[in-house]
């Protein structure tokens, strides 16, 4: 399990906004995980292998009942990438003609990747920019053709052939103890012990304008609880408009690019199939079209967003959780991708 670092002297404003770009998450960076034996690398990128599943059935349908979900038959294996694709990988491609015109993400410095993120995943790209980086990929690999999973392929890669809630497991795992997190995956919790941990006695001032405590601050310790099981409180009121993320403090990491974490740097996390991050992290594309039910998409046509991120609950990172989808043409703070691929 990753561990969160324990209290260390609060900084400042200026200083946070310094760290958060290049060092913030340097505590939740992990040696290079292992490789899987049956793994090969194409293209520069690690893929795995992943069945086919005929009989395919989701956990859940898209309201979150379980036992609900529809058939989706996989008929083919296919290959997975074992990793989200990085900040340095999408840069390469952003260099090359295939690139030209598409998205540079904002937290860039100067359409640079920030000092410290290039192993980091590549957040706010759309969906045509992910797209475009698969077809590059394939011109570069004889007898390989990339793409973006189907929702199905992604969860069934994600929970194994036990159907797990967890690429891991059944259990979450997650425990905070005297100030330390422990965990598998890089979940809210990650960020909220990370702060209480480091700017517990810093102020954070309410700075959404439609908040009830506009122009008000008070500690981060008064502002976030995570729980003995890795739960948090004081996240987010979306009622009212408070909670950690209407912060400026959250809103200078967010524009640092979040608390990411390296890909493959929770190894207790990683898949049956040896795929990392499918918990946590950052949202990844896929190429199903989907009604979302949850957020501010709801009832909206999207393409389905699957595994949670750095910014979201434990149980968006669940294996079986649906009905997240963002429009396509659109990039997202917490939303990057992993490719799959088929061998001709």
């Amino acid at each position: 399990m990753t561990v969160v670092p324990p209290l260390q002297q609060p900084v400042g404003r200026r200083t946070l906004l310094q760290l958060a770009g290049a060092g913030a998450a340097a505590s939740l960076l992990g040696a290079a995980p292992a490789t899987a034996a049956d793994s090969v690398a194409v293209a520069g990128q690690t893929l795995v292998p992943a069945p086919a599943d005929p009989d395919f059935v989701f956990t859940a349908d898209l309201s979150n009942t379980t036992g609900a979900g529809e058939a989706a038959p996989i008929d083919s294996a296919y290959w997975l990438g074992a990793y989200q694709v990085t900040n340095a990988q999408y840069a390469a491609f952003l260099d090359t003609d295939a690139g030209a015109g598409h998205t540079v993400p904002s937290y860039w410095d100067d359409g640079t990747v920030p000092a410290g993120r290039e192993q980091h995943p590549v957040l706010e790209v759309a969906l045509a920019d992910a797209e475009a980086f698969c077809d590059w990929l394939t011109g570069q690999a004889d007898g390989w053709t990339f793409r973006l999973p189907a929702e199905a392929e992604w969860e069934s890669a994600a929970r194994g052939p036990d159907s797990y809630a967890y690429p891991w497991g059944d259990t979450a795992g997650t425990a905070y103890t005297d100030s330390v997190l422990t965990s598998n995956y890089n979940y809210n919790a990650v960020c909220a012990a990370y702060y209480l941990a480091n700017y517990g006695s810093t102020e954070a001032t309410y700075d959404n304008p439609e908040s009830t405590r506009y122009g008000e601050s008070e500690l981060v310790s008064e502002i976030l609880t995570v729980t003995a099981t890795g739960g948090v409180t004081g996240w987010i009121d979306h009622d009212t408009w408070t909670g950690f993320v209407y912060t400026d403090l959250f809103d200078a990491l967010m524009a640092t690019g979040g608390l990411t974490s390296a890909v493959g740097a929770y190894p207790d996390g990683v898949s049956v199939y040896g795929a990392y991050d499918m918990a946590g992290n950052c949202f990844e594309w896929t190429s199903s079209v989907v009604t979302a039910t949850n957020g501010q998409e709801a009832g909206l046509d999207v393409n389905a967003v699957r595994g949670g991120s750095w910014y979201a609950t434990g149980r968006s990172c669940t294996t079986h959780y649906r009905g997240e989808g963002r429009d396509g043409s659109g990039g997202y703070p917490t939303v990057g991708f992993r490719v799959a691929a088929d061998q001709d």
